[in-house]
């Protein structure tokens, strides 16, 4: 009796909002009493996309948003199935989806909602950047240092792809060519509000470490804690299985060809109002057959933008391998300054 109820009076409201905003699918209200007759578009990390019969297509931060009404399906990141939005008080949403059970989710954590109807569609949502710098001098001192970095992020519904490519190159009178080569890629499926399950791979080349190619590939779990335009936090743990080659079996007396390890990551990004961001990505891989066997590496940088697109970026690099080849340092650091593009 009490879902005929809920029924009744959700199809009433319905049919009384309808009538009272005939040819709109929706009103966005704004913080300073604005009302924005209209569609939902979409709305994204840090903004919603509404289109309005008198300006067209707009961005609106959400921090700006007071309230919206849709009477359309949307797709929430995290849940497979359509949801209708029952009411928006500020900071938060009351969902009703297909399973059928009423649930609350803060408005400024949602990554993406859409109209169902769109998602069916697959959308794909493309972010990336390129960075170069390096070192060049040529006369009295002989030295040459390149780093070209690649970052791109596709996202297709609940899946993120995640891919990175580096190259390295560093010579000079007392130091041989040293290149370094590493591909990785990342998948993350949304399943839920804020878990993910992820997969990792990587291949690499580093000939400063002895190392000729190395492999990866786990399994994981992961907590997006918040991913908005402003800032992102993540942690995942999982197993990964390595596989190394070495350029001089010789210098790799106490080095495993093959191990398991337990493997923990953490990303985190955060963007200032006026422009510049910083960033921090961890990773830590434990051997589970050798306690003695780890290695961490971690990247901090900051990212200024010069123009549109155009951005300088200086980030510090840090590897500790605890059982390195012969003749090889535990520690390795690194600070690079480049010029890239952004999209």
């Amino acid at each position: 009796m009490l879902s005929v109820v809920r029924s009744l009076l959700s199809f009433s409201l319905s049919g009384l909002f309808l009538i009272a905003l005939p040819g709109y699918a929706g009103v966005l209200t704004l913080n300073n009493g604005d009302r924005v007759y209209g569609n939902l578009v979409v709305v994204e990390r840090d903004h919603v996309v509404w289109k309005s019969e008198n300006f067209g297509e707009i961005r609106v931060e959400k921090s700006k948003v007071l309230s919206l009404d849709t009477d359309v399906d949307l797709k929430i990141a995290g849940r497979e199935g359509p949801c209708a939005l029952a009411g928006h008080r500020r900071e938060q949403w009351e969902l009703y989806c297909e399973e059928g059970e009423g649930w609350v989710m803060d408005f400024p954590a949602i990554d993406r909602a859409e109209p169902y109807v769109n998602f069916v569609g697959n959308p794909v949502v493309f972010h990336g950047n390129v960075n170069a710098g390096g070192v060049f001098e040529s006369g009295n001192r002989e030295r040459e240092d390149l780093d070209v970095n690649v970052n791109l992020d596709v996202r297709s519904g609940d899946f993120h792809h995640l891919i990175n490519v580096l190259y390295q190159n560093d010579s000079g009178p007392e130091v041989e060519s040293l290149e370094k080569y590493q591909l990785a890629y990342n998948l993350r499926w949304i399943f839920s509000e804020k878990w993910f399950a992820a997969a990792n791979t990587a291949a690499e080349r580093e000939e400063a470490r002895n190392l000729d190619l190395g492999t990866t590939y786990g399994l994981g779990l992961g907590y997006l804690f918040f991913d908005t335009d402003k800032a992102t936090l993540s942690l995942q743990g999982g197993v990964s299985s390595l596989q190394e080659q070495f350029i001089d079996d010789a210098l790799s007396e106490n080095q495993d060809d093959r191990y398991a390890a337990a493997r923990t990551a953490l990303n985190y990004r955060y963007k200032f109002d006026l422009g510049p961001e910083i960033y921090l990505d961890h990773e830590l891989l434990q051997s589970v057959n050798n306690g003695d066997d780890y290695q961490t590496n971690a990247k901090l940088g900051v990212r200024t933008p010069l123009v549109k697109g155009i951005l300088m970026e200086i980030a510090y690099h840090w590897l500790y391998d605890n059982t390195p080849s012969l003749e090889s340092e535990k520690e390795d650091t690194k600070l690079t300054v480049g010029v890239g593009y952004q999209w």
